[in-house]
Parts: C-alpha cells; sequence; structure tokens
C-alpha cells in the first residue's frame, strides 16, 4: 500500500451534518456532528456565478463552481473509477466489505450484516431509478479485522479526513494484498455495529468523495467510501443515502440546526431524513441523476397558463414535474407523490411543490418543500419533532402562488390511474 500521491493538496471540503435519527415510536435521541466530504475545498471563497444552462434544456441549472455538492446539473461528463462521482444510469459497480477491530470484534457473522443491507439496496436503487441504474454489490463475506483499536482512530462526532485515511491506509495494510480494488466504481465499508456510540446517540456514518484517501498497489483510488457505523433507524436506507452522496446529491437537513430540517425538505427525499416515511427522492434528483427524461419534465419559461397531467414520481412513465426557473440559481419544482414503491410508508398522497436553489452547500437548505397545509402536522408517530411537513402536498381544490418565482397553481383533481391534473400559472 503506498499513499495517494499529492493527497494534502486534495482533502476535500467539509460538510457537516446534525446526525441524530429519529425513531417512529419516540423523539429524537441525542444529536451528532459529522463529516461528510465533498469535492470543494475548505476556504474556498465565495461560489463563483454558474454557467448558464444549454438553449434546449434551460430548466437544467449548472451546478455552482464552489458549492459543496450544488444541486445543479453538472458540466463534467467524466465517468468511471476515477470521476468526481459514481455513474448513476447503467451498471454501478459497488465493493462491499466489512471490518472489525481487536477492541470490538464482529458479534455476528459477516454474511448477517451484509444482508441487513442487500439485496435491500439494491431493489431501493432499482425502483427509484426505473431500472435504469443496476446497482451491483460485490461483497468479501468475512470481516477484515483493523490492526489497531477503534479507539486508536479518534472516530467521533465530526471525525475528520486525517482520520478517515488513516483508517483507510490501515484498511490497505491487512486488505490490500487479498483483494482486487480495481474497477469498483464506490466502496462500501460495513462497520461491525459495535464500534463506537450506538446510532441514537450519535450516527456516524458518512461518504467521503472527491479525493483519494490512498491507492492501492495496483492503481486504484480509493474516492469514494460510504462507511456505515452502528444500526441506524433507517436500516438499510442509510446506506441508500450515503451512496447518494457518491452519486452527487447533497443533504437536505440542516447541518448548523437540525431541528429546522421540519422546514426544509422534512421527510420527502431520503437525502433529507432518510428515516422517514417518504423514503423515495425528488422529481428534480431524479432528472438531475439521469433516471427521468427531459420529456417527462415541462420546463416552464413562458408566461401564460397551462394545464399538466402529472403522473406520481414513484411510477415508470408519465410527466413527472413542472419546472420554472426565476434566476440563474433558482427553480420552482411541481410534482405528484403516491404511497407506492420506495414511498409505500407515505403519510400523504398529492401534489408537491418546493424550491430549489444551486448555491446552497449540501446541509444548508438547498432544497425547501411548501406546506400545503400550513400550521398542522401528520403522522405524529413517524418521529418526535419532524412532522409538520408530513401533509405538505396539496389536494383537489386547492391553490398556491409564489410571488418571488412568479407562479401560481390549482389543483384540479385526480383521475382513476392515479395521476393528478393541476393548472400552472406563469406571470
Amino acid at each position: 500500500m503506498r499513499a495517494a500521491p499529492g493527497d494534502a493538496a486534495k482533502r476535500p471540503g467539509r460538510v457537516r451534518r446534525f446526525a441524530a435519527r429519529g425513531a417512529r415510536t419516540a423523539a429524537l435521541g441525542a444529536a451528532g456532528l459529522l463529516a461528510v466530504g465533498s469535492s470543494v475545498s475548505a476556504g474556498s471563497g465565495p461560489p463563483a456565478m454558474p454557467a448558464n444552462p444549454p438553449a434546449a434544456r434551460p430548466c437544467a441549472l449548472r451546478a455552482v463552481p464552489g458549492v459543496a455538492m450544488s444541486e445543479g446539473f453538472s458540466d463534467s461528463t467524466a465517468r468511471g473509477p476515477d470521476a468526481e462521482f459514481a455513474p448513476s444510469v447503467g451498471t454501478v459497480h459497488a465493493l462491499t466489505l466489512l471490518i472489525d477491530f481487536p477492541d470490538a470484534p464482529a458479534p455476528y457473522s459477516a454474511r448477517e450484516r451484509y444482508a441487513e443491507f442487500f439485496p435491500a439496496v439494491k431493489q431501493w436503487y432499482t425502483a427509484a431509478s426505473y431500472g435504469k441504474l443496476d446497482y451491483e454489490s460485490t461483497p468479501v463475506l468475512r470481516y477484515i479485522r483493523m490492526p489497531r483499536p477503534f479507539s486508536a482512530y479518534g472516530i467521533g462526532r465530526g471525525y475528520g479526513w486525517d482520520a478517515h485515511t488513516a483508517m483507510v491506509r490501515d484498511l490497505l495494510k491487512v486488505a490490500d494484498r487479498s483483494i482486487d480494488f480495481r474497477g469498483f466504481d464506490l466502496v462500501n465499508v460495513l462497520v461491525t455495529p459495535n464500534a463506537g456510540p450506538p446510532a441514537d446517540e450519535a450516527v456516524l456514518s458518512v461518504t467521503w468523495t472527491g479525493a483519494s484517501a490512498a491507492t492501492t498497489d495496483d492503481g486504484a483510488h480509493l474516492n469514494k467510501i460510504s462507511l456505515i457505523y452502528g444500526h441506524d433507524q433507517s436500516g438499510s436506507r442509510v446506506l441508500s443515502h450515503e451512496n447518494g452522496h457518491a452519486f452527487g446529491l447533497p443533504d437536505l437537513y440542516s447541518a448548523d440546526d437540525f431541528q429546522r430540517t421540519d422546514g426544509l425538505a422534512g421527510q420527502w427525499d431520503t437525502m433529507s431524513l432518510d428515516w422517514g416515511l417518504q423514503g423515495d427522492l425528488f422529481a428534480w434528483h431524479k432528472w438531475r441523476l439521469g433516471w427521468l427524461a427531459d420529456r417527462q419534465i415541462a420546463c416552464l419559461t413562458s408566461r401564460g397558463t397551462t394545464t399538466y397531467h402529472l403522473s406520481p414520481v414513484e411510477m415508470t412513465g408519465g410527466r413527472k414535474a413542472v419546472i420554472i426557473p426565476y434566476g440563474p440559481t433558482q427553480v420552482f419544482v411541481i410534482e405528484a407523490r403516491a404511497a407506492v414503491g420506495d414511498d409505500h410508508d407515505a403519510c400523504r398522497q398529492g401534489v408537491l411543490a418546493y424550491r430549489v436553489r444551486t448555491d446552497i452547500d449540501s446541509g444548508q437548505g438547498p432544497v425547501t418543500v411548501v406546506d400545503g397545509h400550513p400550521g398542522t402536522s401528520a403522522c405524529d408517530f413517524s418521529s418526535g419533532a419532524f412532522n409538520s411537513l408530513n401533509d405538505a402536498p396539496f389536494t383537489a381544490g386547492q391553490t398556491f402562488t409564489d410571488d418571488e418565482a412568479r407562479v401560481a397553481f390549482s389543483v384540479l383533481g385526480r383521475d382513476a390511474a392515479g395521476d393528478w391534473s393541476i393548472r400552472v400559472t406563469r406571470r
């Protein structure tokens, strides 16, 4: 094993995150703080202005340089193991390893730990992507014993790049000779659940992307790694969330004030609260990842009133969203949600509206959902403190006007197939 050349100059920026997750039957546990790697260097200065979207895709706002995991579309077409993010269409190849420590030996078999996540993660991505992403995990079904105790690495709330690289390089010391790391788009490390505090005290699961922590003897760069600790309330979806970062998606909760998350995206996207009732992704994310075709998006740039029919995001086919850009870094999105597929536990169904900003860092609120029923909550059993947006979808007869985006819409109704009709006016 050798250290990757130039690692010190390639350190990824840190996106802080309050890591408490809620049980459906109890209030949240204590909040924890951890680092999520990004491709933005710390102290990189204010964001630059993004490039204009292509003329043929005026709603595909470009990613803003200098913004951690910007919600915009990337200008890069790079693919492969050394690209900044993993491919999100076609086959993604994930190497999945399991590790334990001298002071935290695994309490049960590697096969049992692996079964906590697979095939569930593969099935989640198949459903979310409408079959566009074939998630292939190659497991090494034995625990790799790390050479030092868990306590020696300093893994705790907010652990940083130095601790990450120390652990990855130690992992290679004991695994590089027996495991071929070449040809994988990302690496999952499933840590024995008895290493570190319980997940309801401090969620340590993290993804690092944008820089290589180490390079194997055969030249593979370990630059997209998701590490899963403990037993999370979200079950297998914690890995779906963490791998979302490897595909370029940001955190949608508030890193600086976790309770504020309930006024941002709530439980409506796995990149927000991955233990929430609504476990799928926003249409904006699915479009960015290449799972929705341009023809499934209505991009409204001209003034006027039009009626649209929206098929629920969870179902294959049909128009999925109406998007209204209202500046170089902002769009207003309208989509339909149903209690099927990855959203089978959804609290409410209807027309969901939200604002996206491409100039806001991961963990700072790049997406905010419009509450169709302000002042009320729903399905309070799902969480002790994050339920106000559970009844956010609009239903037949409701209207909404957004003065900043200069858009208004009315929900006309729902047909027998489950599609929603809406009338949208852009002023």
